[in-house]
C-alpha cells in the first residue's frame, strides 16, 4: 500500500510512506461489525500474507503501519477498506486469497484499530459493508458568500477537504498525489529506495492532480466528480462509496487553490455540473446562488420602470434552481449584465425543456437569444442578436442595426445536442467581429457590425422554458 505521487506531464515516482504520528484509539468507535473469532482468523492471515510489508503497531514507520485513528479514517465504510485489500493485496500475489480470507483480514484491521467485536461475523456482501460507516460525516451549515475572482466560491467545507485528504491517501495514493514536491525535493529523481510503484514498462510513474492542467481538463465540479465516481480507484473503478468520492473532490479543489466555504459539497451530480472550475482569465457572471451582477427588463414593448412599463425584478420569469438559471419564457424580456462589454469571450451552457408529446427535435420551436452591445434597455433593444432558438441557434439577427455575417447550417446540425440535453456556447467578440461556436464547432461569423462602444449582454425570455449554467466571461 505504498503511496505514489504523480505530477501532471512528468513521469516520475515519489513514494510517500505512512509515517503518521501515533494517535490514540478511536474515542467513539463504530458499532460492532465482526466477531472476535473472525478477527483471530484474520490475525493469522495477516501474519502469513501481510506482515512482510505492514505492521499494526502504530510505529508510523516502514513497513507501512495499518493502525491508528488517521489510518482508519481513510475509509468511509467497511466496503471501501475491503475493496482496497481485496483488489490490491497481498502486493506480491494479488487475488491469491479468497474473498472470505479478505473479509477476515478486514475484521482484524477493524479490531487493531479499536472497533469492538460483536456477535456476528462481518459479511462478505459489499452492499451490506457499505452500510457500515467508519468515518461519519459532520452536519452541514450555510454556505458563505466568499467572492474569489477567478476561483470557485466556496463549493466545499474545510472539514470536508480534511476528510477527503485521508480518503485520497487510502484509495488514490497508490497512483496519485495532489500536493507538490517540497522545497528541497527533486521531482525528477527516482531513488532505489522508492519501493514498488506504478510501473509502465521499465519506468515508474506518478500523476499529480494539481496545477494548471486541472481546470483545463475538468470544466465543472461535476466533471471531476463523475470521473472519480465512475473510474476511481483504478483497481476497482466506481467502487468507492459516494461519500468518499465527493469528499475526495473537495480535497482536490482545496489542493488546486479553490477556496473553502462553510457548507459541504453535496453528492448531487446535476448541481455539481453547475459549479464551474473557471478557466484561466475568466470571471463568473452567474455565481450559482443569486442574480448578483444582473438586471432585468420584462414586458412586451416595454422600457424599464419608472419611465416605462417594464418590470425590473426577475419575478417568476427568471429563477435560480440548483446552481442554474431557469427562464419560464413568460413574459417577453431579458436579463442583462450590469457591466458593459465590447471585446470579450462569453461561455455558457443552455438546455431547453422538451414540450409534452414532442416526438422529434424538429417539432421543437423553443426560442431565446443573446443580445450584444445593448446601450438602451427596452423590449426589444437595438443590438446584435446571436440567435438562441433551437433550430437556428447561433444564427445572427442585427436588431435595428446592420451587419455582414455567414452561418454554417450544416455544422449546426452536426454539433447540436438533442432537446433536453445541455449544449455549450462560446461567443467571441473582438476587433469588430463576432464568432459563435456550439459544442466546440464554429457556427457563425459576423465579419462587420456597427457597434463600436461597450454594451450590456442580454439573455432572452422569449416563450420557451430554458436553463443556463456556467456563465463566465473573459474580457479581451
Amino acid at each position: 500500500m505504498s503511496r505514489l505521487i504523480l505530477a501532471t506531464g512528468i513521469f516520475l515516482l515519489v513514494i510517500v510512506f505512512g509515517g503518521w504520528a501515533q494517535v490514540a484509539r478511536i474515542s467513539n468507535p463504530s458499532p460492532a461489525f465482526y466477531t472476535g473469532a473472525q478477527a483471530q482468523r484474520g490475525k493469522a492471515l495477516f501474519a502469513q500474507h501481510c506482515s512482510t510489508c505492514h505492521t499494526v503497531n502504530r510505529s508510523g514507520s516502514r513497513p507501512l503501519d495499518l493502525a491508528g485513528a488517521e489510518w482508519i479514517q481513510e475509509w468511509y465504510s467497511v466496503a471501501d477498506l475491503f475493496s482496497k485489500t481485496y483488489w490490491t493485496m497481498p502486493a506480491d500475489n494479488v487475488l491469491s486469497l479468497s474473498e472470505d480470507a479478505h473479509v477476515d483480514l478486514v475484521a482484524y484491521l477493524l479490531q487493531v484499530n479499536g472497533l469492538p467485536a460483536g456477535n456476528q461475523d462481518l459479511p462478505g456482501d459489499v452492499n451490506e459493508m457499505r452500510k457500515m460507516v467508519l468515518t461519519p460525516r459532520g452536519s452541514r451549515s450555510v454556505r458563505n458568500e466568499n467572492k474569489s475572482g477567478n476561483l470557485a466560491e466556496g463549493y466545499y467545507s474545510s472539514q470536508q477537504a480534511k476528510r477527503g485528504r485521508l480518503f485520497f491517501l487510502g484509495s488514490c495514493g497508490l497512483c496519485h498525489a495532489a500536493e507538490g514536491p517540497g522545497p528541497n525535493e527533486d521531482p525528477t529523481r527516482i531513488t532505489p529506495a522508492s519501493g514498488t510503484g506504478m510501473w509502465l514498462g521499465s519506468q515508474r510513474f506518478y500523476m499529480r492532480l494539481a496545477g494548471d492542467r486541472f481546470t483545463q481538463r475538468y470544466h465543472t465540479v461535476g466533471d471531476l466528480f463523475n470521473k472519480i465516481r465512475t473510474t476511481m480507484p483504478a483497481y476497482d473503478g466506481g467502487g468507492l462509496s459516494p461519500e468518499m468520492s465527493v469528499d475526495i473532490v473537495a480535497y482536490l479543489l482545496e489542493a488546486n487553490g479553490f477556496p473553502a466555504g462553510e457548507e459541504d459539497l453535496s453528492g448531487d451530480s446535476s448541481t455539481m455540473k453547475a459549479m464551474p472550475l473557471v478557466e484561466k482569465g475568466f470571471q463568473r457572471l452567474f455565481n450559482g446562488k443569486d442574480f448578483g451582477g444582473f438586471q432585468f427588463v420584462l414586458g412586451h414593448n416595454c422600457a424599464p420602470r419608472p419611465s416605462g412599463c417594464g418590470h425590473t425584478d426577475p419575478g417568476t420569469t427568471f429563477q435560480v434552481e440548483r446552481g442554474t438559471i431557469f427562464s419560464s419564457g413568460r413574459p417577453l424580456g431579458y436579463m442583462y449584465t450590469e457591466k458593459k462589454y465590447l471585446n470579450f469571450t462569453l461561455r455558457f451552457d443552455y438546455r431547453y425543456l422538451p414540450n409534452e408529446g414532442m416526438e422529434r427535435d424538429d417539432d421543437f420551436y423553443g426560442n431565446s437569444g443573446y443580445l450584444l452591445f445593448i446601450t438602451k434597455n427596452e423590449v426589444w433593444p437595438k443590438s446584435l442578436e446571436i440567435q438562441g432558438s433551437n433550430s437556428l441557434v447561433l444564427s445572427v439577427i442585427p436588431v435595428d442595426s446592420k451587419a455582414k455575417f455567414t452561418v454554417d447550417d450544416e455544422a449546426r446540425k452536426r454539433a447540436i445536442h438533442p432537446v433536453g440535453q445541455w449544449n455549450s456556447v462560446e461567443i467571441v467578440s473582438k476587433d469588430g467581429q463576432v464568432g459563435s461556436s456550439l459544442n466546440g464547432t464554429l457556427i457563425s461569423i459576423v465579419s462587420e457590425h456597427e457597434f463600436r462602444e461597450p454594451g450590456y449582454i442580454g439573455f432572452q425570455s422569449e416563450g420557451a422554458k430554458i436553463y443556463w449554467r456556467n456563465i463566465r466571461m473573459r474580457e479581451e
